[in-house]
């Protein structure tokens, strides 16, 4: 038996080589054949995909920014302002604005950012369940 599954083994070997040096292509499943079709579909499913799913990930994102404002006030403006304000701030300006220092912005925003991608997660979870 071991001896019949060897040979049958080093044949399929020898199948594949002279096919691959005669350019003949196999196909393991229907996903590869729509993946080498000519006129683009799979890159083109690949991209509506992407876009839907940065679409979902935009609104998780909006709904645990409003969260996270509702939740604690203090880390949601931090957050805005240190990643969303135009021009961006440095953690000393944002220090500044509050009369705190660097650090204890950084560990706000740190806190905040945790919550923040709790949230997401979790608003994520629910949109693509829906």
């Amino acid at each position: 038996m071991n001896v019949e599954l060897k040979r049958l083994m080093r044949h399929q070997r020898y199948i594949i080589e002279r096919d691959s040096a005669k350019g003949v292509l196999h196909y393991g499943s229907e996903e590869e054949l729509y993946k080498m079709s000519p006129y683009g579909l799979y890159e083109y499913e690949q991209e509506q995909q992407e876009a839907e799913y940065r679409a979902l990930l935009r609104k998780a994102m909006y709904m645990a920014l409003s969260d996270l404002q509702e939740w604690n006030p203090h880390w949601y403006e931090l957050v805005t302002e240190y990643y969303l304000s135009e021009p961006r701030l440095t953690l000393e300006q944002v220090g500044e604005r509050y009369g705190v220092s660097r650090q204890a912005v950084t560990k706000s925003i740190r806190k905040g950012m945790t919550v923040l991608r709790c949230h997401a997660n979790m608003h994520l979870a629910e949109l693509l369940n829906e």
